[in-house]
């Protein structure tokens, strides 16, 4: 995967996503400083749904400075670093390897580790944990196209 999974997910993500309306949208290079080598991007979107009423944002980090996401083969909440109110679990979204967190005071959010460099990321306070699979999995699916390599 390259930048035609880029393109084809920015395509894919121009046009309405089970009637998700992109409002807004953000382009960021990764570099260490002025006279680094161009380590990748991070793109920022911004979703509005009518009715019902919800947002939500996609960021994609792809490029060599962002790397795998790392996924742990299990969540141990028990030690005491997370709030009592917080949910993590660890899950396959179109057959990749992600994690989705939940907390009472945060929009939730689902991280799929696309390949070695690129990572999906969608925040919402909108939606479901269900709903925000199923969002995650018609981005992926093959009908958009964006799962393919060179």
């Amino acid at each position: 995967m390259s930048r035609r999974f880029i393109t084809l997910l920015l395509l894919a993500l121009s046009f309405h996503v089970n009637n998700w309306r992109l409002v807004n949208e953000y382009i960021t290079r990764l570099v260490l400083d002025a006279n680094s080598q161009d380590l990748g991007q991070v793109i920022y979107r911004d979703y509005e749904h009518e009715a019902p009423a919800g947002t939500l944002q996609v960021i994609i980090t792809q490029g060599v400075g962002t790397g795998a996401l790392y996924v742990p083969e299990k969540v141990n909440a028990s030690k005491g670093l997370m709030p009592s109110d917080s949910g993590y679990e660890v899950l396959k979204v179109s057959g990749r390897k992600a994690i989705i967190e939940s907390q009472s005071f945060m929009p939730l959010v689902l991280a799929i580790n696309v390949d070695d460099n690129t990572i999906l990321t969608i925040e919402s306070a909108s939606l479901s944990h269900d709903e925000i699979i199923n969002f995650a999995e018609e981005i992926l699916s093959q009908q958009w196209n964006v799962t393919k390599s060179d």
